[in-house]
């Protein structure tokens, strides 16, 4: 139980520095909003797009590899296996960043033309080519961090990298871009790459210093960084290409069911530069929960500790689906006033409340799929995203010009209903958990009682009064329900209680030492 504590410790201090960071994200697209406008967030937007597939075929898996690998030499008590394991993901990671990095600068005019229909994006993707191995190598350092429990020292440093990355860029705006919108996207890539190089270089710097006095030892990690990464390599490669093909087909799809390419992309830019940050905002404590749970388990699974990793799979699915419930109905319940509040825009708004029930499978499908990974099942996630994904393409290029938004979140909803079907079941099997049905039905139940008692609410005031009308009497009654229908139980407060407390006295994620074995 203790460890436990010590994971959901470390994960609340992981979540603070992620809810950090997603409060300067936001602000910081509040700003580029003004800026650059909602067309100029959808063109980054697709920049950002290939970026991603750039980057992830230049890590090629290396990042999960760089933390199974490590935190199973720390499971085994080898600290020379874990610099010769990082020492293996480091050299692969430069070989393949650097070879994904020169493919995107000498194809960056092609890129523009051929897949984004814009050449305004050819200097940005020249940019992030040019500095793309050191984004590769950083996510191989948090890797590293992340598995030996070093969350504080990771948390300083990523603050501090997004502070100088939104510093630079909105210096570079202002003074050098003006109203040109190809310089303001090259300014805003290069803010983002240049932050990635400080946030190596201080990861790099102390990791240098943690392996000090560690023998170097001839281990052979080869074989295992392999069998690891070429798995993870080829379903990042082939979905981040499906991702992209997806995400170019949103404002070319939405243009021919009707108006502008103009109205399109800012219509595209809506969706994905306003809408989701807000959507996934909340999320930042299950990606940090799923980044620690990665570790977690390949120790746990490396022991042959199947008690704690079924303890551990049901305790974070039932406090998923509680946490899923009321920020689905919140921003279900206030997307109207959030849309004013954040963005002063009706369409965001609208757009929030429609995409708003989906956090209940975008949230659990995130802590599923940090769950797999710690339990080495990469194939299958590679073939239930590759499915879905592929299902993605198809039916937007084929609903899309037809139904134009409903299309897509026709799409959206269907193909994430069956990525997260698939992934469950393969968690059940591999943990041979047997989760209640409870465990499902009475959040979602309190979630209805809530809504129903909220909803026919009338809306008094301004937007900020209707804000935190609405949202606190929808959280009260819904928490209500919780106790009442004992989704969330008395056992599980007190375990939330006690989390806390060691939190707050510095117990959670205190980090490694030689002797935390």
């Amino acid at each position: 139980m203790e460890r436990n504590d010590s994971i959901l410790g470390g994960a609340l201090l992981l979540t603070a520095a992620n809810l950090l960071l997603r409060l300067i994200s936001i602000a910081f697209q509040v700003f580029l909003s003004v800026r650059i406008g909602a067309a100029g967030l959808g063109l980054m937007q697709l920049i950002s797009t290939i970026g991603v597939f750039a980057m992830l075929a230049g890590t090629a898996g290396v990042r999960v590899t760089a933390m199974y690998l490590a935190a199973e030499e720390f499971g085994h008590r080898r600290l020379s296996g874990v610099r010769a394991a990082m020492r293996a993901c480091l050299q692969y990671g430069i070989l393949v960043s650097a070879v994904s990095g020169a493919a995107l600068f000498f194809l960056s005019d092609f890129f523009a033309q051929a897949w984004l229909r814009d050449l305004r994006a050819a200097p940005s993707l020249r940019v992030m080519g040019l500095l793309l191995p050191f984004s590769c190598l950083c996510g191989i350092m948090t890797g590293y961090y992340t598995a030996c429990s070093r969350i504080r020292q990771l948390v300083g440093i990523e603050i501090a990298e997004r502070l100088v990355s939104v510093g630079l860029t909105v210096t570079l705006l202002y003074l050098w871009a003006g109203d040109d919108l190809a310089r303001a996207c090259c300014a805003i890539t290069f803010g983002s790459s240049a932050g990635c190089i400080f946030d190596f270089t201080l990861l790099y710097l102390r990791y240098r210093r943690d392996m000090r006095r560690v023998p170097r030892e001839h281990i052979p990690m080869r074989k295992r960084l392999l069998r690891l990464s070429v798995p993870l390599a080829l379903n990042d490669a082939l979905r981040a290409g499906l991702n992209t093909a997806e995400q170019l087909l949103i404002p070319i799809g939405l243009a021919r069911y009707g108006g502008s390419t103009e109205e399109a992309m800012a219509g595209y830019g809506t969706i994905h530069g306003m809408v989701f940050p807000i959507l996934m905002f909340p999320a930042a404590i299950l990606y940090s929960v799923s980044d620690l749970l990665v570790p977690e388990l390949s120790r746990c699974r490396a022991m042959g500790r199947s008690l704690r990793v079924r303890d551990l799979s049901g305790k974070c699915i039932r406090m998923t689906m509680l946490f899923a419930a009321a920020v689905a109905g919140f921003f279900f319940v206030c997307a109207e006033e959030l849309g004013q509040c954040v963005y002063h825009s009706a369409d965001a708004g609208r757009y929030l409340r429609i995409f708003a029930p989906m956090v209940l499978m975008l949230y659990l499908d995130a802590i599923v799929d940090g769950m797999l990974k710690g339990l080495a099942e990469q194939l299958s996630c590679v073939r239930y995203n590759t499915l879905t994904s592929v299902l993605d393409v198809v039916f937007l290029y084929v609903l899309l010009p037809r139904h134009g938004v409903a299309g897509y979140v026709a799409v959206f909803a269907v193909t994430h209903a069956i990525n997260l079907y698939l992934s469950i079941r393969r968690l059940l099997v591999a943990t041979e958990h047997r989760p209640r049905a409870a465990d499902f039905a009475l959040p979602l139940l309190s979630l209805g009682l809530a809504l129903l008692l909220t909803l026919p609410s009338p809306a008094m005031g301004g937007w900020f009064v209707r804000l935190l009308c609405r949202g606190g009497w929808f959280l009260t009654v819904l928490l209500a329900a919780f106790v009442l229908l004992q989704a969330l139980t008395q056992q599980d407060g007190s375990w939330l209680r006690r989390v806390l407390r060691r939190t707050l006295d510095n117990r959670g994620g205190a980090g490694y030492n030689e002797g935390s074995f």
